[in-house]
């Protein structure tokens, strides 16, 4: 009877962490093991991979139909979506080759092609989106692996600028929807950076940033525990207000590591489950 109401109280802590900041969350029914969801410009489709970024595939979220673009060790790690909602760009090896040795590939929904890109540095495909006739600038930001700055590089005139000229060792760079400002990580710590690298970075809060409102305003991510140091014991989802500088738990579970958030639009996010692989929709509530 004690392990029946333990498990019943566990239950409703676990839904109550969820209510305080997400509604009408429900699982997208796919076969597999999928994280790392990244959400189409017009919120139809979901890039996803699999276990330790193997493969990408394509969700459709209509249908709830899955394809397979590839099945390549590592080609789910920083992958894009053109404006277009039609083309992903991503990474890919064969299998004898090591992971510097990793190309660009883009691939259309519509022809089902794959389309080798040399032009294209993989570093920085997570932040290409297609070109685009409307400006005569194409922003792409990305890790100097010789010094680990985040860098900027305008692939129209080939000019390249350091945005992180602080010490510090960087990664994982987030270029805002309208291409003015640029999250960074150092350490377990996200800071913004204005997109000319003029000034100093503004901390926001800690973990991993993933996904960028439609507006520009704010931020999602997730911050995993660890009690080993090797296995992921818990993770949660947070809410970074750019302007504001606060920071918001949208999660406070124990039974799901959430992870990988991604905007479908301004009140509704897409989430991975590390442990089951599962994939969520949820409602902001805010």
């Amino acid at each position: 009877m004690k392990k029946i109401l333990l498990l019943i109280l566990l239950v409703i802590a676990n839904f109550t962490g969820f209510s305080q900041k997400l509604e009408k969350m429900k699982q997208i029914e796919v076969d597999g093991f999928y994280t790392n969801p990244l959400v189409s410009p017009d919120g139809q489709h979901v890039l996803l991979t699999g276990r330790h970024f193997r493969g990408v595939y394509i969700l459709e979220l209509a249908t709830k139909k899955v394809i397979q673009v590839t099945d390549k060790e590592g080609s789910g790690y920083g992958y894009s979506w053109d404006q277009n909602s039609d083309t992903v760009y991503f990474r890919q090896k064969e299998e004898k080759e090591y992971f510097n040795n990793a190309k660009a590939f883009s691939y259309s929904i519509s022809t089902g092609r794959t389309v080798a890109m040399p032009e294209l540095e993989v570093n920085t495909i997570a932040s290409y989106h297609g070109t685009s006739k409307e400006t005569n600038s194409q922003i792409v930001v990305y890790t100097n692996l010789a010094t680990l700055k985040i860098e900027a590089k305008d692939l129209a005139t080939k000019k390249s600028w350091v945005i992180t000229s602080e010490e510090g060792q960087y990664y994982n760079a987030l270029l805002s929807p309208d291409g003015s400002k640029v999250a960074v990580h150092k350490g377990a710590d996200i800071y913004i950076y204005d997109i000319t690298g003029n000034g100093k970075g503004k901390k926001i809060g800690t973990g991993l940033a993933t996904s960028w409102s439609k507006d520009g305003k704010y931020l999602i991510g997730f911050l995993d525990e660890s009690e080993d140091g090797h296995n992921v014991s818990n993770s949660d989802l947070y809410w970074f207000d750019i302007e504001n500088g606060t920071v918001k738990k949208i999660t406070r579970t124990e039974v799901l590591f959430e992870m990988f958030p991604s905007f479908v639009d301004n009140q509704t996010i897409i989430f991975s489950e590390d442990k089951s692989g599962a994939i969520y929709i949820a409602n902001l509530k805010m």
